[in-house]
């Protein structure tokens, strides 16, 4: 064993309750990484030793005593739901075409302001609108988007 891990497992036993369970534990100070994974290469020795000398040590926080590494599983559930938001803008988007000359306008103002991301404006929540400006528009309500078109555009944020 080198002697920066000598020093690394004696700063842990008195820093740590129980030294195993930190050394075993994924921490989010570590990229949910355990400190057992990163002390095998010099350069995760480094990173445990700057942490345990105080330079970067924080105490573990109530949420990171729980915490639970990132995994396929829960991050496949998060891409899933985002898919799920992204076909209801699409179907919203969808029912635009063909709609009348305010929808036109809007759509034309938001390509004006934002360039190709005019469209992508429109689907997301807006928090001078309360609301995504697409559900604005789809409610007839094209003139308070427009307005804020303007505003942005003149650099006037309310």
């Amino acid at each position: 064993m080198t002697q920066m891990a000598d020093e690394i497992f004696a700063l842990i036993a008195d820093l740590y309750d129980d030294p195993e369970d930190f050394l075993k534990t994924p921490h989010q100070w570590f990229g949910g990484r355990s400190p057992e994974e990163l002390i095998v290469t010099e350069a995760g020795q480094f990173v445990l030793l700057r942490f345990l000398r105080g330079r970067d040590h924080v105490p573990p926080l109530e949420p990171d005593r729980d915490f639970k590494p990132y995994t396929t599983a829960n991050t496949d559930h998060a891409i899933d739901q985002a898919i799920d938001r992204l076909k209801e803008q699409i179907e919203q988007l969808k029912s635009l075409k063909g709609s009348g000359p305010e929808i036109a306008t809007v759509i034309g103002r938001a390509q004006e302001v934002f360039g190709e991301r005019g469209l992508s404006w429109l689907v997301r929540p807006n928090q001078v609108l309360l609301a995504t400006p697409l559900d604005l528009m789809t409610q007839g309500k094209t003139d308070r988007v427009l307005r804020l078109l303007g505003q942005i555009e003149h650099g006037i944020y309310p």
